[in-house]
């Protein structure tokens, strides 16, 4: 069977949006976002946090259903998006409006969020035990699937209870908005999404450790009786593309320090990919080879436009086939 053309998708940031001084506005992210519509781009992604100020963001729902209106071709997502922060009842029933009002185009990359103090204080602020997460994450997907597919129904969980409800409307996306599963590591993350993904999302930089990552999700998948279901497989990485390679990787470190605050020495563990069109393309072969379908990128650099014809032009082409 001939593969599907290689998906790319394009982060936006909306951080600097409603941390610089002065009053917020989205504005940028509307035009950023009809312009990478314009471009070619195949997705737009926002990034999700709620009370990390230095991870400041507007509601991440409440911008895919405005970017839903301000397009109309795209697919819009997020990721990494922390579902199990929210009430899974709420969350299905704003994800499937959001769906409508998009003409089906919503997609999720979901994570069980790191183990990381600054995330603790998150969820203790949004009143969910931390130590809850991973199993909250895997019965709010469950909910949302069955609120999304199903008429009305009764639950009864480890986490959540209620009596038989329904909500609407429906996504428009049949079978259901598509979830998308981040993991990199454990075990269990991979089990996750092998169980309950319709794709998987990693920022692994190694081809070694991509290529076990997917055997694995593979190998559960058979073992849950849904062998070929996860046919979506995304890397997330940062760019930064330049017919001097050299000038790739000093603008593209100099921008990630900027726009993170923090020394490179502390942002190793990003998937970075700086360097000529041609560099880029080799580092990522291996990973088409293995089965990767999508491209989620973070451009590193203030000229976005020139980066995403890069992106488009010099290098999504040296990936086909």
């Amino acid at each position: 069977m001939a593969k599907s053309e290689l998906e790319v998708g394009l982060l936006l940031h909306t951080r600097d949006l409603i941390r610089e001084a002065g009053p917020a506005s989205f504005d940028g992210l509307w035009d950023q976002a009809t312009r990478a519509e314009a471009a070619g781009f195949d997705h737009i992604w926002l990034g999700d946090s709620v009370t990390i100020l230095s991870k400041a963001r507007g509601d991440c729902i409440a911008t895919l259903s405005a970017l839903a209106v301000k397009t109309s071709r795209i697919k819009i997502g997020a990721v990494p998006f922390i579902a199990a922060l929210r009430n899974p009842v709420l969350l299905a029933h704003a994800l499937a409006t959001a769906d409508v009002i998009s003409g089906g185009r919503i997609v999720l990359g979901v994570s069980v969020a790191p183990m990381a103090e600054y995330i603790e204080r998150q969820f203790t602020a949004c009143g969910v035990p931390f130590h809850e997460k991973a199993g909250r994450l895997s019965e709010t997907i469950e909910i949302m699937r069955r609120l999304w597919t199903e008429e009305s129904f009764a639950h009864a969980g480890k986490y959540f209870h209620f009596d038989e409800i329904g909500v609407l409307p429906k996504p428009i996306q049949q079978p259901t908005i598509p979830i998308w599963i981040a993991a990199d590591r454990h075990d269990n993350a991979f089990k996750r999404v092998a169980r309950l993904g319709d794709g998987w999302v990693t920022l692994t930089a190694s081809l070694d450790k991509f290529k076990e990552g997917r055997q694995k999700i593979d190998a559960y998948a058979e073992e849950y009786g849904r062998s070929g279901q996860i046919p979506q497989t995304a890397v997330y990485a940062s760019f930064n593309l330049n017919r001097n390679g050299d000038t790739a990787r000093s603008e593209g470190w100099a921008w990630m320090e900027e726009f993170f605050r923090q020394p490179r020495a502390k942002l190793e563990y990003h998937f970075t990919i700086f360097g000529t069109p041609e560099e880029c393309a080799e580092r990522l072969r291996g990973y088409v080879q293995a089965g990767l379908t999508t491209v989620i990128v973070r451009i590193a650099s203030e000229d976005w436009q020139g980066q995403a014809k890069l992106v488009l032009e010099e290098l999504k082409p040296r990936l086909a086939g």
